[in-house]
């Protein structure tokens, strides 16, 4: 056979960079999407403070909380259930740096981005998400530090099929409600 040269097929995209402390955590959750096929997502629920003036969609967003959690000043937008996964892609940084595993969920086709959240200080920012209509945290803990190396296969499985450490960024339904209440308080403030 030819003496050609043999490269990998990344066609020159940026690679994870094996020294980063949370890589092995991202491709750990990557494989076990891969063999379980879903993704836990919690439950979401909104509260909207705003003061008692006109406010402009520029400014709402401020006014704006996500929760898990219910409480009686929120309202549900999203019961939990399981994300059914078509399939998942790591978002690298150029240099390395993993920012976001990418979930497209299989019927709509609506992108989730998950970025893990280190269970130590963490001195740098964290990389900036991805643009996508949906996105979350997953805080990982000291007890997921341990067992990525005493049963990573179950670490696995918890962090695909649990809800526990998660928590919402962003998703269409929380777009939809605050601009139900920007209309909302246009009218009530109307000059």
């Amino acid at each position: 056979m030819g003496g050609g040269h043999l490269s990998r097929p990344d066609f020159g995209m940026p690679q994870p960079n094996p020294d980063h402390p949370l890589t092995e955590f991202y491709q750990l959750l990557q494989r076990g999407l891969d063999r379980e096929g879903v993704f836990a997502l919690p439950a979401l629920y909104a509260a909207f403070q705003a003061p008692a003036r006109r406010i402009y969609a520029d400014e709402a967003a401020d006014y704006l909380t996500l929760s898990e959690t219910p409480a009686e000043s929120r309202t549900l937008l999203l019961p939990p259930r399981m994300l059914q996964i078509l399939y998942s892609s790591l978002h690298v940084l150029p240099d390395g740096t993993p920012a976001a595993l990418l979930l497209t969920e299989e019927c709509s086709r609506t992108v989730y981005a998950v970025q893990l959240q280190p269970p130590f200080v963490w001195e740098d920012p964290l990389p900036p998400l991805p643009d996508c209509a949906a996105a979350l945290t997953l805080t990982l803990t000291l007890r997921d530090v341990e067992a990525i190396d005493a049963d990573p296969a179950a670490l696995a499985r918890r962090l695909c099929r649990e809800a526990a450490g998660k928590h919402w960024l962003a998703h269409p339904k929380a777009d939809t409600y605050l601009a139900g209440r920007i209309a909302l308080l246009q009218r009530l403030y109307k000059r």
